[in-house]
């Protein structure tokens, strides 16, 4: 997997989120959100583990995310606030 390709994958768990919260918000069907949730899981089914910076102990005073993957790569995923 490239950095891109978790890119996109992010994304589009994101905008699964959005959806979702749609759904729930609106009169949606359960069926649709089974749906979702699927998607979420085809999206994600390579990721191991997931923690925090902190908790994985990196040198950092960053925020941030750790993803180890089935194949033994890393993404360190950095949450910086813009505004």
């Amino acid at each position: 997997m490239t950095t891109a390709d978790m890119q996109d994958r992010l994304l589009t768990v994101i905008e699964a989120i959005i959806d979702a919260r749609d759904e729930v918000e609106g009169d949606g069907d359960d069926g649709t959100l089974a749906d979702i949730a699927r998607d979420l899981v085809d999206e994600l089914e390579e990721v191991r583990s997931a923690t925090t910076f902190e908790r994985a102990m990196l040198l950092t005073s960053d925020d941030g995310i750790v993803l180890r993957m089935q194949d033994g790569s890393e993404f360190q995923l950095s949450i910086v606030q813009r505004r």
